[in-house]
């Protein structure tokens, strides 16, 4: 199934808080969408003041059950996550255009990442900035407005984070901060919204599935 919202499911923000996520290609997903979203960093937020109410309660009086994330977030108010500041020494992407998040601009200039772009497709450019041991990829999508991804499927997870622009996704719209999250055996159409360049963070695991014979040979190139 595909996640229909615009954030993903508690363990993500669990595991992100905890520090306790697989890959370091995760851990700038999930940095870059914190940092992009208020309800993001509202989760996280309330899972670590839960964590810390837990270890408060464990020198022997009674820990609270059946808190959930919605109950701490009414609890903690206004209260807010600091933003992520740059690390020493980093130095910023220059394409202020492509309005990278500090956290993915930190990750870049720390490993030395160049962003170079490639062709995906009419109106579409890729540049891997991250290959895992297992066919996972860290990837910029830059697309141009009104272009139609097609139809495609999911031979693994894919996140995909909104940097700039937005996309539709059926009748549902992403928009910078919003992530998307497709497990394997979702087929959908992702349609890019006219009213400007869409720039997309997304960490997927395998390939993509086509059903056109053409598309299919075409991946060959795009490694996609």
């Amino acid at each position: 199934m595909t996640q229909r919202g615009h954030v993903l499911d508690d363990s993500w923000y669990l595991d992100y808080a905890a520090g306790t996520l697989g890959t370091e290609a995760q851990d700038v997903m999930m940095a870059s969408h914190v940092e992009l979203s208020d309800e993001a960093r509202g989760r996280v937020a309330a899972l670590e003041t839960l964590g810390g109410a837990m270890l408060d309660a464990s020198d022997g009086e009674d820990v609270p059950l059946g808190f959930s994330v919605e109950d701490i977030l009414r609890r903690a108010g206004s209260e807010e996550d600091e933003t992520p500041s740059a690390l020493p020494g980093a130095t910023a992407v220059v394409d202020d255009s492509l309005c990278l998040p500090q956290a993915l601009q930190d990750y870049l200039a720390r490993t030395g990442t160049p962003v170079r772009w490639g062709f995906l497709g009419p109106g579409m450019r890729k540049a891997i900035l991250w290959r895992g041991e297992h066919g996972e990829r860290l990837w910029l999508l830059r697309a141009q407005p009104g272009v139609a991804i097609p139809h495609h499927g999911h031979r693994g997870s894919e996140l995909t984070l909104v940097l700039k622009g937005s996309f539709w996704d059926g009748d549902q719209e992403y928009r910078p901060g919003d992530v998307e999250e497709a497990y394997p055996g979702v087929e959908h159409d992702i349609r890019i919204d006219e009213g400007g360049e869409c720039v997309c963070l997304a960490l997927t695991e395998g390939k993509l599935k086509f059903e056109s014979p053409v598309l299919r040979a075409f991946q060959v190139f795009t490694g996609l």
